[in-house]
């Protein structure tokens, strides 16, 4: 594949990805899932 044809590949994939990102909404996470991402924190910081 030519140097050419991968930067368009390259193109049409950052174009596509920032279209998609503008068209579909994001769901924020809820406090279940925080919660979850504070247990696990604290599950690292635990000497093993």
């Amino acid at each position: 594949m030519s140097s050419r044809t991968c930067i368009i590949l390259a193109c049409l994939v950052a174009v596509t990805g920032a279209g998609l990102r503008l068209a579909v909404p994001v769901t924020p996470a809820d406090d279940a899932f925080r919660e979850m991402l504070r247990l696990y924190r604290t599950l690292e910081d635990r000497p093993r």
